[in-house]
This record gives C-alpha cells, sequence and structure tokens, in this order.
C-alpha cells in the first residue's frame, strides 16, 4: 500500500495527476452527421439520371426512401403500376417496417424536405464533388456529380449496399414529376402528424 501512495505522491508532484470524467458521452447517429449524410447524397446521384443530373425535390425524395424502407414497396408498386416486372421489383428488395421519425424533415413543396440539404449540398459543393447546371434561361436547375465526383463515388458506394440495391431497380434513370407525385401521396398524413409531435 506504501509503494501506491508513494507512487501517487510522485504522480501528483510532477503535475501529472490524472481527471476522470464520469459524464456520459454524447452519442451521435450517423444519420446526424453531416459527411454521412452527404455521402449517402454521392450514391443517388452516382446513380440516378447521371448526365442530366437531379433537382433538389428529387433528391429529398430519394433520400426519404432510402431513409424510410417501410415506405419503398408502396413506392415501387405505384411507380411501375400495371407493368409485369413489379412484382419481381418487389422481390430484389428487403422488406422493412422503419419508419423514421426525424424533426430536421418537414414539408416543403409537398416534399419531405430536410432541413440541413442546403448545408450538405454546400458541404458536397465546396469540395468540388457536385456542380450544379440549368438550361438556357437560367432556370430548371439541375445537380450531378462532377468528374471529382464519380471518382468518388465508386471508392464509396460499397458502403451502402441496401442503397444501392434499391437504386438498381431503377436503372440509370427516374421521372422526376412521377417520383415526386408519388412520394407526396404514399407519405400518410399520420407520419406527418407523428414528425410534428415528436418535434414538439
Amino acid at each position: 500500500m506504501n509503494l501506491i501512495n508513494l507512487l501517487a505522491e510522485k504522480i501528483k508532484e510532477k503535475g501529472l495527476e490524472p481527471s476522470i470524467n464520469l459524464n456520459r458521452p454524447n452519442y451521435v447517429q450517423p444519420e446526424d452527421r453531416i459527411q454521412f449524410r452527404s455521402t449517402r447524397l454521392i450514391v443517388i446521384l452516382g446513380m440516378l439520371n447521371k448526365e442530366s443530373g437531379l433537382s433538389k425535390e428529387i433528391i429529398a425524395c430519394v433520400d426519404f426512401l432510402l431513409r424510410n424502407e417501410h415506405f419503398q414497396s408502396k413506392f415501387i408498386l405505384e411507380y411501375y403500376s400495371g407493368k409485369k416486372l413489379v412484382l419481381k421489383k418487389l422481390e430484389q428488395i428487403e422488406k422493412s417496417n422503419q419508419v423514421e421519425i426525424d424533426f430536421n424533415i418537414v414539408q416543403y413543396k409537398s416534399v419531405p424536405w430536410d432541413i440541413r440539404f442546403n448545408d450538405m449540398l454546400m458541404y458536397l459543393y465546396v469540395r468540388n464533388l457536385i456542380e450544379y447546371k440549368t438550361d438556357k434561361n437560367n432556370n430548371n436547375l439541375r445537380i450531378k456529380l462532377s468528374q471529382n465526383g464519380v471518382k468518388n463515388f465508386h471508392i464509396i458506394k460499397d458502403i451502402f449496399p441496401s442503397e444501392i440495391n434499391f437504386l438498381e431497380l431503377f436503372g440509370t434513370k427516374m421521372e422526376h414529376d412521377k417520383t415526386i407525385k408519388i412520394i407526396t401521396e404514399i407519405i400518410p398524413n399520420s407520419y406527418w402528424k407523428q414528425n410534428a409531435e415528436f418535434n414538439n
């Protein structure tokens, strides 16, 4: 015991006395990190409408589907309604009841808009991972991956296997107006009500 006390005294004399923080650390979920969320946007842009780019609204819709797997089957049923391959498409996704209640998701122009989207897009833009394009009248804003973004997509895509699996069901192109129309119809009012209650 004397040796332990002696050691403690020597440590104290040298100013090396340990400080222990017993407070619980704040654990940040990956979904809350802008880097993780922005990386998933790279996956979306790397899989769909690669040449023409995507609008902010459709990026928001697809991101919502990837985060809320419960709505994926409903979306596929509507998107491929009347087509023979719809059952085959449904068999290719994992069934899940996952619904993510997030107070950062709001209704904007009827689509599920994450209030952090502009921050995520800026995060990607300043790192030369995305670029913006418009029509000749400077309207119809679209976002696409830059050459650097395409390189990064091929590096990170294997980190998101379930997301890739879902996006592959649509080939390389997703219809803009059709997607937004379906998303606004399949998200029940109960989701928005529950989300609002969670926020309060």
